[in-house]
């Protein structure tokens, strides 16, 4: 392994994104460092445990969502309609409206979604929310919706497209 990729495997896992993101543009073996954090951090099985998971580790997982988001290609157009269908919910949570309906609806977008996609761009995010969704009340929405959120900051960050 060479010792660029190494460089970043030891920046995601101390979390050091901002530097991370940095190499990242400039490296040309994007698969690499994917399958590499994959490999290391396995990001679906994690979210199976989403809800048990630290604030720190919901984090680690929203970056290693992005990084792979951002090597399918994921437009920053397609990622920006789930975070925007997600902020509505939050605004219901908010309102103490049940949003049990609403959580069903956006799994079926998120499958539909993907099945527009010739490359699966929106894959990445609709893994792990295949997961978790299924397990998404009112009482844990927000956590859901943080999780959004720092997909699309770190899709931004790694130079994800518009």
């Amino acid at each position: 392994m060479s010792e660029s990729l190494e460089l970043l495997v030891e920046l995601f896992e101390k979390g050091d994104f901002v530097e991370f993101g940095k190499n990242y543009k400039n490296w040309n073996n994007k698969r690499e460092i994917v399958e590499r954090i994959y490999q290391k951090y396995e990001p679906v099985k994690k979210s199976e445990n989403f809800f048990n998971l630290d604030e720190w580790d919901v984090n680690k997982l929203a970056f290693a969502v992005a990084v792979k988001a951002v090597s399918k290609g994921l437009a920053m157009s397609q990622i920006r309609k789930i975070l925007s269908m997600s902020s509505k919910l939050y605004r219901k949570v908010r309102r103490k409206t049940d949003i049990s309906s609403d959580i069903v609806k956006l799994s079926y977008i998120l499958a539909y979604t993907m099945g527009r996609q010739r490359r699966g761009e929106i894959e990445p995010v609709a893994e792990v929310l295949s997961k978790v969704l299924p397990k998404t009340t009112e009482e844990n929405y927000e956590r859901v919706h943080t999780f959004l959120q720092a997909v699309v900051a770190y899709h931004k960050l790694l130079g994800g497209r518009d």
